[in-house]
């Protein structure tokens, strides 16, 4: 079963909490720069030292040659955030560790030559610290890192420099971006060492209201004060969309209901929907599972699985089959969309 498909009992915003650490090998340049061999070489020992049968943390990880897989495949690891985007649009000479739950993963040559990642579902991101600091800690026993006294761990991107951690988390925020409450907290967000990005990170755009917001900030602070501080922001935010929740359920009450039962009778009838349109009802039924609307066994915490499910790749996967093209994902996602659901 993989990270997003348990189940969650759980209303809170937050959907889920990633920790992204990034080491480089001194006595290779950064992985644009790594020619071939090299490139090869440095997977080779990357691997040989997170990959030790003495080592219980690492077992049940796998190790996979990005060069020789099916691009399709990529893209479905992306859409799940097990990899990067970047890392599915260029696999050649980079390499991948990770374990059957997809929860616990190791970019190799990415933008850095380790990116060491722990995703865990709902508010638990001391646990994917923790989970990503082992790794690195065993990793670091047999590798020389690039590390600097004065600037800390070296990067290929100066933003990661020093602690070169990057922690997150996904919130479900439909009602602070429909009442324009975001925006206004967009100040205290940056001023406050954190960017808030779209759905799957920087540059991409915003579907059924989820959020990811993320440190900036990766020198001047340890990795607990940027972790403390980011848990203090989005229990702040969070807060602020669960009075929203109550306000519109007892303010907005009948047109709350009507959106959440609007939502679900056009996932449970449709025979052809977008993407985005299927991610706002889907966000719409979510508002609905946690206020009580919906006389239906579909819960809020399997949510996440079905906006995760209905990405183009991953649709194809559920599905079994191969879109000819976007009308037929169209009509593939409908199809998942009213099995899952009614």
């Amino acid at each position: 079963m993989r990270w997003y498909e348990h189940q969650c009992v759980d209303d809170s915003a937050i959907i889920s909490s990633r920790v992204r650490l990034a080491r480089n090998l001194s006595p290779y340049p950064f992985p644009s720069r790594l020619a071939p061999p090299a490139a090869a070489k440095a997977i080779q020992e990357m691997q040989a030292a997170v990959l030790k049968p003495q080592a219980e943390i690492t077992n049940g990880l796998t190790f996979v040659d990005l060069s020789h897989v099916d691009l399709t495949w990529l893209y479905q690891l992306s859409e799940r955030h097990v990899i990067s985007p970047a890392m599915a649009n260029k696999a050649a000479l980079r390499g991948l560790i990770y374990n059957n739950e997809e929860n616990i993963s190791i970019m190799l040559n990415e933008e850095d030559h380790l990116r060491i990642q722990a995703i865990m579902p709902q508010q638990n991101l001391d646990e994917a610290y923790e989970a990503a600091a082992a790794l690195d800690d065993t990793m670091a026993a047999g590798l020389n890192y690039a590390f600097d006294a004065d600037f800390g761990y070296l990067t290929s991107c100066p933003t990661n420099t020093g602690t070169g951690l990057r922690a997150s988390y996904m919130l479900h925020l439909p009602l602070m971006e429909s009442t324009g409450n975001l925006k206004a907290y967009a100040d205290l967000i940056t001023k406050a060492g954190f960017a808030i990005r779209g759905t799957h990170g920087e540059g991409t755009e915003v579907l059924g209201g989820i959020y990811q917001i993320s440190n900036q900030l990766t020198m001047g602070k340890s990795e607990e004060e940027t972790i403390s501080a980011l848990k203090h922001l989005a229990n702040q935010i969070a807060g602020k969309e669960f009075s929203l929740r109550e306000l519109f359920f007892k303010e907005y009450r009948h047109e709350t209901e009507d959106a959440v039962h609007r939502a679900y009778g056009i996932l449970t009838n449709c025979r052809k929907i977008g993407l985005a349109e299927a991610m706002k009802h889907l966000s719409d039924i979510r508002l609905g599972a946690m206020l009580g609307l919906l006389r239906c066994n579909i819960a809020a915490g399997t949510i996440l699985a079905l906006m995760i499910n209905i990405l183009p790749y991953n649709l194809q996967e559920v599905m079994g089959q191969t879109a000819r093209d976007v009308r037929h994902l169209d009509v593939m996602r409908a199809e998942y969309l009213r099995k899952s659901i009614s």
